[in-house]
């Protein structure tokens, strides 16, 4: 047994950079150790699962498709929002969806329906949960302040620490002065990805935006742009909705290449 699949990077149009994610349409009802299995093996920061048929969509210009991701270290991934940029641009290059297709609708396991919608000049467009983070208390600051400073070799002007619950990951984040981006970040995820840096996290950002919106002032619905400085890096359209307490990210993705993998 085989399926179809395809590598792709998301937040990026060149084939060096992005968040690199693979993308497997396939039957959702194999045993779980065959969708480890070749995560595993394709070794990614993220492999995604889609559904190989379509579901019911009852909406115009609207294809739907279950979805599951799968980590590197066996783990299943609740939401990941780089994989599903992927997986939204190899559903909208399949020959059997409509060219004039705008939404694909993503039935999760556990997150109820992630859509992505396409937008002018082949961005793809996504919106997820906006997180609540809390300032940390200022014995908190000095120690993560020293840690901070011990590892990057010089004492920083370090002017916010904040968290949404422990440090399995940890991200840093700077005002941008280039013209361009408003903000840009780094994310330190050890033994959690591979080489222990999200090249591009879409997560990262829903804790980072909303602090950015208000450092900036910026209104409700007002478009920023963000760049991760990873090694591979990317670039991100950002919009905060506290209205609806979502946040909208938005990015190219690019296909690296496509292929079949033996299941069983």
């Amino acid at each position: 047994m085989s399926a179809q699949f395809l590598l792709l990077a998301a937040f990026s149009n060149s084939r060096g950079g992005g968040n690199p994610a693979a993308v497997v349409f396939t039957d959702m009802n194999l045993p779980n150790d065959t969708f480890m299995d070749v995560a595993q093996n394709f070794n990614q920061p993220v492999t995604a699962f889609v559904s190989d048929l379509p579901l019911p969509a009852n909406k115009p210009r609207t294809v739907a498709f279950g979805i599951r991701w799968c980590s590197t270290s066996r783990e299943y991934i609740a939401l990941c929002g780089h994989g599903t940029m992927a997986a939204a641009k190899a559903v909208f290059a399949r020959d059997d969806v409509p060219g004039d297709t705008e939404v694909v609708e993503f039935h999760t396991q556990s997150r109820g329906i992630v859509s992505a919608r396409k937008r002018q000049r082949g961005f793809i467009e996504i919106e997820l949960p906006a997180a609540t983070i809390s300032e940390v208390s200022p014995d908190e600051f000095v120690r993560i302040s020293a840690v901070v400073n011990r590892t990057c070799g010089r004492n920083l002007d370090i002017k916010h620490i904040a968290r949404e619950s422990g440090f399995s990951t940890n991200i840093i984040t700077s005002e941008c002065s280039n013209g361009q981006e408003r903000f840009i970040s780094r994310m330190i995820a050890p033994g959690l990805v591979p080489g222990d840096e999200d090249a591009v996290c879409g997560s990262a950002h829903c804790l980072m935006v909303p602090y950015w919106c208000k450092q900036f002032g910026l209104a409700i619905g007002q478009e920023m742009r963000a760049r991760q400085v990873s090694a591979r890096g990317g670039e991100l359209k950002l919009v905060w909705r506290p209205d609806m307490s979502t946040v909208k990210l938005a990015g190219e993705v690019v296909i690296l290449g496509k292929g079949e993998v033996r299941l069983t």
